[in-house]
């Protein structure tokens, strides 16, 4: 199973996977910052959608016949983290970054293409860390804690 993607749809997708290494990086760093159990669990459970959304991305790039881009030793904070509120607002913008990632894969890639497996991919991924951020947003106390269009720059 290979899919055809244009230029477009296959810088989409490697930047959508460089979002999931940046949040796989994040949740695991911020697991020092948490202290409540059900704070500790969603983490641990967010780590592991993402990783999963890494991997099948990168086996979808390998499909192609690309390289997948490695994940870097380490990503820049958007703000600094001292404590389980601010760990929760870097989370928000990392599951934002992770939208911002997939919706551009369906945005540049054909619903009709060889592969459906790209677009599933990505809405899934979208849906995902739309859901998620709402999550952390209503956690953190935050209103509105929905966004009227995920992944919107």
């Amino acid at each position: 199973m290979s899919e055809e993607l244009t230029e477009a749809g296959a810088t989409a997708l490697a930047a959508a996977l460089r979002a999931e290494h940046a949040a796989v990086w994040t949740y695991e760093l911020v697991t020092a910052f948490v202290s409540r159990p059900q704070v500790r669990s969603a983490v641990a459970e967010a780590t592991g959608v993402h990783e999963g959304h890494r991997d099948e991305a990168q086996r979808l790039i390998r499909a192609t016949g690309a390289t997948p881009p490695a994940a870097s030793p380490a990503y820049s904070l958007p703000q600094p983290m001292t404590d389980e509120g601010s760990a929760i607002a870097v989370l928000i913008i990392a599951e934002q970054e992770c939208q911002v990632g997939w919706r551009s894969v369906l945005e540049n890639t054909e619903p009709d293409g060889p592969d459906p497996a790209v677009r599933r991919t990505a809405l899934t991924a979208l849906t995902t860390a739309a859901t998620r951020a709402t999550r952390w947003r209503i956690t953190a106390g935050r209103t509105p804690a929905a966004e009227a269009q995920p992944g919107k720059p």
